[in-house]
């Protein structure tokens, strides 16, 4: 009986260990920091190797794209004694560093946001949804492990044959023309672009936020523009095909007294020419 009893101990022993482990698994995903003043919530959290999930793109319900990869969904609590910041707040600063990563925000909701960012060979979808009053929030995230490239590519072109431009979003290092790894695959896009649609040409225009001084901000957007150039022929496509300008802060899109209006506002313009 005592045998038995030492077996029955030893084998729960190992369950247990082994659901400890298993909830070790679930980590944080590395694109994102956690929220000052909040925990990650380790045990309410899940991953899985393959998996799908419906982010909704619109404001109707059936605007949703089903995207399937690996799969994460986390979560996250405010720690005792903090103050809820608020919806607004959270959700704000999700789309704020999805944007300064170059991605791009599908959907902005109340409570949520539905965003898209691309590094080297992945394709990220993330949604992140606020809830208890800013008291919690989760991210729910899909890893595809190839990125389908024409997508992006077709994106380009048909902003470009409606209305003349598409905006890109590059990342640079800060007051610098030197383009960060992740700007890769979007010159892999407009390098692809260009070689499809060979009667193509460009005008690449560089803009800034409002950071610094007017005649810094010129000089780095041109400075920018003819990296993204310089890129693009490196790769084979002929220099008379493409024009560089810079702008500086002088054309902004959104306001500069704001981050998500700062990030914006750093941009790389895509105009097509005769």
């Amino acid at each position: 009986m005592q045998k038995t009893m030492v077996r029955m101990g030893l084998f729960l022993g190992l369950l247990l260990t082994f659901a400890s482990l298993a909830v070790a698994a679930v980590e944080e995903y590395p694109l994102f920091t956690t929220l000052e003043g909040f925990s990650f919530d380790q045990k309410h959290s899940k991953s899985e190797k393959f998996g799908s999930y419906d982010f909704r793109t619109g404001q109707k319900g059936s605007d949703k794209v089903t995207v399937e990869g690996k799969y994460f969904e986390l979560r996250y609590d405010i720690n005792k004694g903090i103050e809820k910041p608020g919806v607004l707040h959270i959700i704000r600063n999700f789309t704020n560093a999805v944007r300064q990563n170059g991605g791009e925000i599908l959907r902005e909701g109340k409570s949520d946001a539905v965003m898209r960012v691309v590094q080297g060979n992945k394709e990220i979808w993330v949604r992140a949804f606020a809830s208890n009053s800013g008291g919690s929030y989760y991210l729910y995230i899909i890893e595809k492990g190839v990125m389908k490239q024409e997508v992006a590519v077709n994106k380009i072109l048909d902003a470009l044959d409606s209305v003349g431009k598409a905006t890109v979003y590059i990342n640079f290092d800060t007051a610098s023309s030197q383009m960060k790894a992740d700007a890769k695959p979007v010159i892999a896009d407009i390098f692809d672009m260009l070689q499809k649609r060979s009667d193509l040409k460009l005008s690449i225009e560089g803009h800034t936020d409002g950071d610094g001084t007017a005649e810094r901000n010129q000089k780095l957007s041109e400075e920018r523009a003819v990296a993204v150039k310089t890129a693009l022929t490196a790769q084979g496509i002929e220099t008379n095909r493409l024009a560089t300008k810079g702008y500086g802060a002088s054309k902004p899109v959104a306001d500069n007294t704001s981050e998500e209006g700062k990030a914006r506002n750093r941009r790389v313009e895509l105009v097509k020419t005769p």
